[in-house]
């Protein structure tokens, strides 16, 4: 007999009465006692209303309607930093966890791909080259498993963008020189470093207040960010050089992972695809309302021609080479798998 299951949204404050922490449950199992259920605690540095978290959201209540499993979604960097992460999931100190490839920097280098300068091309390409399957996505899922830890799905989260202000925007390289710049791994800030700017090395939960004290005068970001993180309200201009792509990846213990039933592993990769795929069909919407909305706060978005395009893929050829060096073998079979698609 199929049981009928009530999902419950609950809502906790942090003991600092600040950092919140969304619980989602399921309750009033019919035939199930409260034993019969498990709590899988869900760690992430973006805020609650962020459309990358709804995402995870869309995967909690998918599972939870098909297993005895119930979810906890921790928020906005309070359980774990983006940079910690990764080995929290890895040791099992939580169940799951989502965060940017550009963490695993120092244990996986190759996973910098996506933030080698113009190296995985458009949006279109980076969609091929990660789709389930694909060469590119199964060398890193493969690495990310040998730390103990597995990827479910992958989350995009858009193109990477530069912010400014209007009193000194950037539009070419050369105006990163002397800026002191946000950067969201080591690959992005040799990027800035090779352009004459200083980089300063960023979590993104803390990313607003570095704007708005002048800690940087400048910084990189997902464009949805800017709006969801407020990030409109410290910087006025939006450059798209769209040179690297924001990815997530959503973690799972592995330990944990072979205690699961076979069932609950089958629900949770069927239902990380149905995330992944929701996500690829909306992320392009979702940056799209984020720049009418900037527009539509004064913000001012620059866009680049071909000629200016040349000029910033000539800037970042070093950074190419620096990645090809310190990542290996692996890193040169990502990176050959990568341009494959752009051919």
């Amino acid at each position: 007999m199929e049981r009928s299951k009530t999902m419950k949204n609950r809502m906790f404050l942090s003991g600092a009465g600040k950092a919140v922490a969304l619980a989602i449950g399921v309750s009033a199992l019919a035939g199930a006692t409260d034993v019969d259920a498990r709590t899988v605690r869900f760690t992430t540095q973006l805020p609650p209303h962020n459309f990358a978290v709804k995402n995870v959201e869309m995967f909690t209540k998918c599972v939870s309607e098909k297993t005895n499993l119930e979810f906890q979604i921790f928020p906005s960097a309070q359980l774990y930093r983006d940079k910690e992460v990764p080995q929290a999931v890895s040791s099992g100190a939580i169940e799951m966890g989502m965060v940017t490839t550009a963490r695993f920097a120092g244990t996986i280098p190759a996973m910098e791909i996506f933030d080698v300068p113009f190296a995985t091309g458009m949006r279109g390409d980076v969609v091929k080259m990660i789709a389930p399957g694909a060469k590119v996505r199964v060398l890193l899922d493969d690495a990310i498993a040998a730390t103990g830890a597995r990827v479910i799905w992958w989350i995009d989260y858009g193109r990477t963008v530069f912010l400014s202000k209007k009193d000194k925007p950037i539009r070419q390289p050369s105006d990163l020189k002397n800026m002191k710049v946000r950067v969201l791994g080591r690959t992005y800030g040799e990027f800035v470093e090779v352009n004459g700017g200083a980089p300063t090395l960023t979590s993104g939960s803390e990313q607003f207040l570095a704007y708005q004290r002048g800690t940087v005068n400048a910084g990189m970001t997902g464009v949805a960010s800017v709006k969801s993180r407020k990030l409109y309200e410290v910087m006025d201009v939006t450059t798209f050089t769209e040179h690297a792509h924001i990815e997530f990846v959503s973690l799972i213990n592995e330990n944990f992972w072979n205690g699961l039933t076979d069932n609950e592993r089958s629900t949770m990769m069927s239902c990380g695809q149905e995330a992944e795929l929701a996500n690829r069909q909306n992320v392009s919407n979702i940056e799209q309302e984020a720049i009418d909305f900037l527009k539509s706060k004064g913000g001012e978005i620059i866009t680049l021609d071909e000629q200016e395009l040349a000029t910033w893929r000539a800037s970042g050829k070093p950074v190419v080479e620096s990645y090809l060096k310190r990542s290996g073998e692996l890193g040169k079979k990502v990176y050959d798998a990568a341009q494959s698609y752009l051919k």
